[in-house]
């Protein structure tokens, strides 16, 4: 069986048998791959913390009552930003339809000005997940991701808790064995 193409505006969403716990049913927003390496988000598990805490001294988030994900395990000191938005937003990356990504402060307040509703169109991330050169291609070689296309109605779920089984039941019939499947395969 082949492995589908996967790249940048991709899900990764983790197969039951991945045994690394930190992306236990996640899913992952593919935000670059290339030859170098992959980056993305975790877009599915919520911190347990909010902005005031993260970003007690940035006026513009003061009022931010938008929930704050974790990213993934690598440099969880580092914050990202995704924006769901129509437009072209300058300074921001495209990542698939309608969502954008953005690591630097400096086009944020003109970012916030242009949303309708913050706390639905734009997600904070602590830390990130990445991959190195060929990493990725040998986890996909083990079958510990799954494919799907990322779009914005998913990144920006009102359910995150639930995305992973949304996500697998959208793949079709052939998947459904997994939203069954246990957290620990060894306890099967």
């Amino acid at each position: 069986m082949e492995t589908p193409d996967y790249g940048q505006g991709s899900f990764l969403i983790a197969n039951p048998v991945l045994p690394d716990p930190n992306f236990s049913r996640t899913v992952v927003l593919l935000c670059n791959h290339n030859d170098e390496g992959s980056f993305g988000l975790v877009v599915n598990r919520k911190a347990e913390f909010d902005a005031n805490e993260i970003f007690p001294e940035i006026d513009l988030l003061k009022d931010y009552k938008g929930d704050i994900y974790i990213g993934g395990p690598v440099q969880q000191s580092q914050v990202f930003y995704l924006v769901q938005c129509e437009e072209e937003l300058p300074g921001l990356e495209k990542v698939c339809p309608n969502v954008h990504l953005g690591m630097s402060w400096e086009h944020l307040e003109d970012v916030y000005a242009r949303l309708k509703d913050p706390k639905e169109d734009l997600r904070f991330f602590i830390g990130y997940s990445g991959w190195g050169p060929g990493q990725l291609a040998g986890e996909m070689e083990q079958r510990s991701w799954l494919i799907h296309g990322a779009t914005s109605e998913c990144v920006f779920s009102t359910d995150p808790d639930h995305l992973w089984h949304e996500v697998v039941r959208s793949m079709g019939r052939e998947y459904e064995y997994l939203l069954n499947a246990p957290v620990d395969p060894r306890m099967n």
